[in-house]
Protein backbone atom coordinates (compact mmCIF):
# COMPACT_ATOMS: atom_id res chain seq x y z
CA UNK A 1 0.00 0.00 0.00
CA UNK A 2 1.26 3.48 -0.89
CA UNK A 3 0.15 6.80 0.62
CA UNK A 4 1.31 8.79 -2.41
CA UNK A 5 0.63 6.51 -5.41
CA UNK A 6 0.54 9.53 -7.73
CA UNK A 7 4.34 9.64 -7.60
CA UNK A 8 4.37 6.44 -9.68
CA UNK A 9 4.35 8.75 -12.69
CA UNK A 10 7.99 9.50 -11.85
CA UNK A 11 8.97 6.01 -13.01
CA UNK A 12 9.32 7.71 -16.38
CA UNK A 13 12.59 9.19 -15.07
CA UNK A 14 14.67 5.97 -15.31
CA UNK A 15 13.38 5.48 -18.84
CA UNK A 16 14.41 9.02 -19.78
CA UNK A 17 17.81 8.60 -18.14
CA UNK A 18 18.32 5.37 -20.10
CA UNK A 19 17.22 6.98 -23.35
CA UNK A 20 19.37 10.10 -23.02
CA UNK A 21 22.37 8.04 -21.87
CA UNK A 22 22.22 5.92 -25.04
CA UNK A 23 21.67 9.01 -27.16
CA UNK A 24 24.56 10.89 -25.57
CA UNK A 25 26.97 8.01 -25.89
CA UNK A 26 25.92 7.44 -29.51
CA UNK A 27 26.80 11.04 -30.32
CA UNK A 28 30.14 10.77 -28.50
CA UNK A 29 31.07 7.45 -30.17
CA UNK A 30 30.07 8.75 -33.62
CA UNK A 31 32.38 11.70 -33.16
CA UNK A 32 35.13 9.36 -31.91
CA UNK A 33 34.71 7.11 -34.97
CA UNK A 34 34.94 10.07 -37.36
CA UNK A 35 38.10 11.30 -35.66
CA UNK A 36 39.93 7.95 -35.24
CA UNK A 37 38.20 5.52 -37.59
CA UNK A 38 37.73 3.12 -34.68
CA UNK A 39 34.42 1.70 -33.51
CA UNK A 40 33.32 1.45 -29.86
CA UNK A 41 30.35 -0.45 -28.50
CA UNK A 42 27.54 1.85 -27.34
CA UNK A 43 27.18 0.34 -23.87
CA UNK A 44 26.04 2.08 -20.69
CA UNK A 45 28.67 3.30 -18.25
CA UNK A 46 28.90 1.65 -14.80
CA UNK A 47 27.82 4.96 -13.25
CA UNK A 48 24.58 5.03 -15.20
CA UNK A 49 23.84 1.38 -14.38
CA UNK A 50 24.14 2.24 -10.69
CA UNK A 51 22.10 5.47 -10.88
CA UNK A 52 19.11 3.79 -12.57
CA UNK A 53 18.13 1.57 -9.60
CA UNK A 54 18.85 4.51 -7.27
CA UNK A 55 16.22 6.58 -9.08
CA UNK A 56 13.73 3.69 -8.92
CA UNK A 57 14.27 3.40 -5.15
CA UNK A 58 13.85 7.18 -4.67
CA UNK A 59 10.52 7.08 -6.52
CA UNK A 60 9.39 4.18 -4.34
CA UNK A 61 10.29 6.14 -1.18
CA UNK A 62 8.33 9.14 -2.46
CA UNK A 63 5.30 6.89 -2.88
CA UNK A 64 5.54 6.17 0.89
CA UNK A 65 5.02 2.40 1.19
CA UNK A 66 3.10 1.52 4.39
CA UNK A 67 1.42 -1.35 6.17
CA UNK A 68 -0.54 -2.17 9.36
CA UNK A 69 -3.04 0.73 9.38
CA UNK A 70 -4.34 1.60 12.86
CA UNK A 71 -7.36 3.87 13.33
CA UNK A 72 -7.34 6.17 16.36
CA UNK A 73 -10.12 8.45 17.59
CA UNK A 74 -8.68 11.70 18.87
CA UNK A 75 -10.76 13.85 21.22
CA UNK A 76 -10.66 17.62 20.75
CA UNK A 77 -11.20 20.28 23.37
CA UNK A 78 -11.33 24.03 23.23
CA UNK A 79 -13.37 27.16 23.82
CA UNK A 80 -16.18 28.86 21.92
CA UNK A 81 -14.70 31.79 19.99
CA UNK A 82 -16.81 34.35 18.16
CA UNK A 83 -14.96 36.50 15.64
CA UNK A 84 -16.89 39.76 15.47
CA UNK A 85 -15.65 41.59 12.37
CA UNK A 86 -16.35 45.18 11.38
CA UNK A 87 -17.20 45.43 7.66
CA UNK A 88 -18.06 49.14 7.58
CA UNK A 89 -16.64 51.48 4.94
CA UNK A 90 -13.91 52.73 7.27
CA UNK A 91 -12.39 49.22 7.22
CA UNK A 92 -11.39 49.90 3.61
CA UNK A 93 -8.79 52.43 4.78
CA UNK A 94 -5.37 51.49 3.42
CA UNK A 95 -3.14 52.18 6.41
CA UNK A 96 -2.78 48.37 6.54
CA UNK A 97 -1.83 46.35 3.47
CA UNK A 98 -3.87 45.96 1.33
CA UNK A 99 -6.54 47.49 3.58
CA UNK A 100 -7.96 46.87 7.06
CA UNK A 101 -10.70 44.49 5.97
CA UNK A 102 -8.60 42.43 3.58
CA UNK A 103 -5.83 42.27 6.19
CA UNK A 104 -8.41 40.84 8.60
CA UNK A 105 -9.62 38.27 6.07
CA UNK A 106 -6.13 37.09 5.13
CA UNK A 107 -5.00 36.79 8.76
CA UNK A 108 -8.15 34.93 9.82
CA UNK A 109 -7.66 32.40 7.05
CA UNK A 110 -4.01 31.99 7.98
CA UNK A 111 -5.04 31.39 11.61
CA UNK A 112 -6.98 28.18 10.88
CA UNK A 113 -4.16 25.81 11.96
CA UNK A 114 -4.15 27.52 15.38
CA UNK A 115 -7.91 27.09 15.84
CA UNK A 116 -7.87 23.29 16.00
CA UNK A 117 -10.13 22.14 18.83
CA UNK A 118 -11.97 25.44 19.28
CA UNK A 119 -15.51 26.02 18.12
CA UNK A 120 -15.53 29.17 16.01
CA UNK A 121 -18.25 31.50 14.76
CA UNK A 122 -18.14 34.49 12.45
CA UNK A 123 -20.33 37.57 12.85
CA UNK A 124 -20.12 40.60 10.54
CA UNK A 125 -21.37 44.01 11.57
CA UNK A 126 -21.63 47.60 10.41
CA UNK A 127 -24.94 49.41 10.93
CA UNK A 128 -26.55 46.04 11.65
CA UNK A 129 -25.24 42.60 12.58
CA UNK A 130 -25.33 39.33 10.61
CA UNK A 131 -24.31 35.81 11.60
CA UNK A 132 -22.11 34.44 8.82
CA UNK A 133 -21.02 31.18 10.43
CA UNK A 134 -22.54 29.55 13.55
CA UNK A 135 -20.35 27.90 16.17
CA UNK A 136 -18.67 24.98 14.46
CA UNK A 137 -15.53 22.91 14.15
CA UNK A 138 -16.06 22.76 10.38
CA UNK A 139 -13.11 24.97 9.56
CA UNK A 140 -13.65 24.62 5.81
CA UNK A 141 -17.06 26.28 6.15
CA UNK A 142 -15.57 28.93 8.44
CA UNK A 143 -12.80 29.60 5.89
CA UNK A 144 -15.36 30.12 3.13
CA UNK A 145 -17.43 32.46 5.33
CA UNK A 146 -14.31 34.54 6.00
CA UNK A 147 -13.54 34.61 2.26
CA UNK A 148 -16.96 36.13 1.58
CA UNK A 149 -16.55 39.05 4.02
CA UNK A 150 -16.96 42.45 2.40
CA UNK A 151 -18.69 45.77 2.97
CA UNK A 152 -21.72 44.15 1.32
CA UNK A 153 -21.95 41.46 4.00
CA UNK A 154 -24.50 43.62 5.82
CA UNK A 155 -27.24 45.78 4.36
CA UNK A 156 -26.91 48.83 6.60
CA UNK A 157 -23.88 51.10 6.76
CA UNK A 158 -22.35 52.68 9.81
CA UNK A 159 -20.55 51.14 12.75
CA UNK A 160 -22.58 49.89 15.70
CA UNK A 161 -20.10 48.09 17.95
CA UNK A 162 -22.34 48.11 21.02
CA UNK A 163 -25.31 46.64 19.14
CA UNK A 164 -23.05 43.97 17.63
CA UNK A 165 -21.75 42.97 21.06
CA UNK A 166 -25.28 42.82 22.46
CA UNK A 167 -26.35 40.64 19.53
CA UNK A 168 -23.64 38.11 20.35
CA UNK A 169 -24.05 38.26 24.13
CA UNK A 170 -27.85 38.30 24.40
CA UNK A 171 -29.32 36.93 21.19
CA UNK A 172 -26.79 34.60 19.66
CA UNK A 173 -25.48 32.71 22.68
CA UNK A 174 -27.58 33.75 25.67
CA UNK A 175 -26.68 30.72 27.80
CA UNK A 176 -22.92 30.54 27.20
CA UNK A 177 -20.70 31.33 30.18
CA UNK A 178 -17.01 30.86 31.03
CA UNK A 179 -16.29 29.00 27.78
CA UNK A 180 -16.87 31.91 25.40
CA UNK A 181 -14.55 34.54 23.98
CA UNK A 182 -15.34 37.37 21.60
CA UNK A 183 -12.53 38.57 19.34
CA UNK A 184 -13.67 42.00 18.19
CA UNK A 185 -11.88 43.18 15.03
CA UNK A 186 -12.65 46.81 14.18
CA UNK A 187 -11.23 50.30 13.87
CA UNK A 188 -13.35 51.29 16.87
CA UNK A 189 -15.35 54.09 15.27
CA UNK A 190 -18.73 53.69 16.93
CA UNK A 191 -21.98 55.57 16.38
CA UNK A 192 -23.01 56.01 20.02
CA UNK A 193 -24.22 52.44 20.62
CA UNK A 194 -22.51 52.25 24.05
CA UNK A 195 -20.04 49.40 23.49
CA UNK A 196 -18.48 49.70 26.95
CA UNK A 197 -21.86 49.14 28.60
CA UNK A 198 -22.37 46.10 26.37
CA UNK A 199 -18.97 44.77 27.46
CA UNK A 200 -20.06 45.05 31.09
CA UNK A 201 -22.86 42.59 30.32
CA UNK A 202 -20.24 40.28 28.86
CA UNK A 203 -18.37 40.40 32.16
CA UNK A 204 -21.54 39.46 34.04
CA UNK A 205 -21.78 36.32 31.90
CA UNK A 206 -18.09 35.46 32.23
CA UNK A 207 -17.34 36.34 28.60
CA UNK A 208 -13.92 37.68 27.62
CA UNK A 209 -13.56 40.28 24.87
CA UNK A 210 -10.29 40.71 23.00
CA UNK A 211 -10.36 43.97 21.04
CA UNK A 212 -8.18 44.21 17.94
CA UNK A 213 -7.87 47.80 16.76
CA UNK A 214 -7.13 47.89 13.06
CA UNK A 215 -5.22 50.90 11.72
CA UNK A 216 -2.66 53.57 12.48
CA UNK A 217 -3.72 55.57 15.52
CA UNK A 218 -1.25 58.40 14.82
CA UNK A 219 -2.21 59.32 11.26
CA UNK A 220 -5.78 59.64 10.00
CA UNK A 221 -6.34 57.70 6.78
CA UNK A 222 -8.75 58.56 3.95
CA UNK A 223 -11.47 56.03 3.14
CA UNK A 224 -11.54 54.84 -0.51
CA UNK A 225 -14.72 55.54 -2.45
CA UNK A 226 -15.06 51.78 -3.10
CA UNK A 227 -16.06 52.19 -6.73
CA UNK A 228 -19.11 54.30 -6.06
CA UNK A 229 -19.87 57.56 -7.84
CA UNK A 230 -18.29 59.81 -5.24
CA UNK A 231 -16.57 62.13 -7.72
CA UNK A 232 -13.35 61.45 -5.86
CA UNK A 233 -10.90 58.65 -5.25
CA UNK A 234 -11.86 58.87 -1.58
CA UNK A 235 -15.12 59.03 0.33
CA UNK A 236 -16.25 62.62 0.85
CA UNK A 237 -18.79 64.39 3.04
CA UNK A 238 -19.72 68.02 2.40
CA UNK A 239 -16.95 68.11 -0.22
CA UNK A 240 -14.34 67.08 2.34
CA UNK A 241 -12.45 63.78 2.37
CA UNK A 242 -13.57 61.51 5.21
CA UNK A 243 -10.65 60.41 7.40
CA UNK A 244 -10.48 57.40 9.69
CA UNK A 245 -8.27 56.31 12.57
CA UNK A 246 -8.79 53.63 15.22
CA UNK A 247 -10.44 54.59 18.49
CA UNK A 248 -7.87 52.94 20.74
CA UNK A 249 -9.29 54.28 23.98
CA UNK A 250 -12.82 52.96 23.43
CA UNK A 251 -11.59 49.53 22.36
CA UNK A 252 -9.30 49.34 25.40
CA UNK A 253 -12.24 50.20 27.66
CA UNK A 254 -14.39 47.55 25.96
CA UNK A 255 -11.76 44.87 26.57
CA UNK A 256 -11.15 45.94 30.17
CA UNK A 257 -14.90 45.98 30.92
CA UNK A 258 -15.18 42.30 30.01
CA UNK A 259 -13.84 39.40 32.02
CA UNK A 260 -10.04 39.26 31.58
CA UNK A 261 -9.98 40.88 28.14
CA UNK A 262 -7.26 42.92 26.52
CA UNK A 263 -6.73 45.19 23.53
CA UNK A 264 -4.23 44.92 20.66
CA UNK A 265 -3.49 47.64 18.14
CA UNK A 266 -2.48 46.43 14.68
CA UNK A 267 -0.97 49.53 13.09
CA UNK A 268 1.33 47.62 10.74
CA UNK A 269 2.00 44.06 9.66
CA UNK A 270 -0.54 41.36 10.48
CA UNK A 271 -2.68 40.06 13.36
CA UNK A 272 -0.74 37.56 15.49
CA UNK A 273 -3.58 35.11 16.06
CA UNK A 274 -1.12 32.41 17.10
CA UNK A 275 -0.04 34.46 20.11
CA UNK A 276 -3.60 35.57 20.92
CA UNK A 277 -4.91 32.01 21.00
CA UNK A 278 -1.96 30.77 23.07
CA UNK A 279 -2.65 33.46 25.68
CA UNK A 280 -6.36 32.62 25.94
CA UNK A 281 -6.42 30.86 29.29
CA UNK A 282 -9.53 29.42 30.90
CA UNK A 283 -11.53 26.21 31.10
CA UNK A 284 -12.12 24.13 28.01
CA UNK A 285 -14.61 21.47 27.06
CA UNK A 286 -14.82 18.61 24.60
CA UNK A 287 -15.69 19.96 21.16
CA UNK A 288 -15.79 16.71 19.22
CA UNK A 289 -13.44 14.08 17.88
CA UNK A 290 -11.89 12.97 14.64
CA UNK A 291 -10.49 9.70 13.36
CA UNK A 292 -6.80 9.48 12.51
CA UNK A 293 -5.15 6.53 10.79
CA UNK A 294 -1.50 5.73 11.51
CA UNK A 295 0.71 3.39 9.49
CA UNK A 296 4.05 1.63 9.72
CA UNK A 297 6.15 3.35 7.06
CA UNK A 298 9.00 1.85 5.03
CA UNK A 299 10.23 4.73 2.90
CA UNK A 300 13.53 4.84 4.79
CA UNK A 301 14.33 1.28 3.65
CA UNK A 302 14.26 2.53 0.06
CA UNK A 303 15.75 5.97 0.61
CA UNK A 304 18.98 4.95 2.36
CA UNK A 305 20.21 2.45 -0.29
CA UNK A 306 19.05 4.88 -2.99
CA UNK A 307 21.32 7.60 -1.63
CA UNK A 308 24.25 5.17 -1.40
CA UNK A 309 23.70 4.00 -4.98
CA UNK A 310 23.28 7.57 -6.21
CA UNK A 311 26.55 8.76 -4.68
CA UNK A 312 28.33 5.67 -6.00
CA UNK A 313 26.90 6.21 -9.47
CA UNK A 314 28.03 9.82 -9.56
CA UNK A 315 31.50 8.73 -8.44
CA UNK A 316 31.79 6.11 -11.21
CA UNK A 317 30.50 8.55 -13.84
CA UNK A 318 33.18 11.00 -12.80
CA UNK A 319 35.85 8.34 -13.22
CA UNK A 320 34.63 6.41 -16.28
CA UNK A 321 32.39 9.06 -17.92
Amino acid sequence: MFLNPEYAALFILPVLILLFSFLGRSIRFSAYREMTGKIQLNSLSPGTLIILPAVVLIVLSLMRPVSHPEEQEIEMEGRNIVFLVDVSRSMLAEDLIPDRLDRTRFDLQAALPFLAGHRVALVAFAGDTVLKCPLTTDYTFFYQAVSDLSTRSVTKGGSSIGDALRFVINDLFPDETDMMDIILITDGEDQETYPVEAACKAKDKGIRIISIAMGNEKDATPIPAAGEAEGSEFLTYNNEIVLSYPDIQTLAEVAEASRGGWMINVSAGSIDFDRILREMSGPREETGSFKHVTYTEYYQWFLLPALILLLSGLYYRKIYG
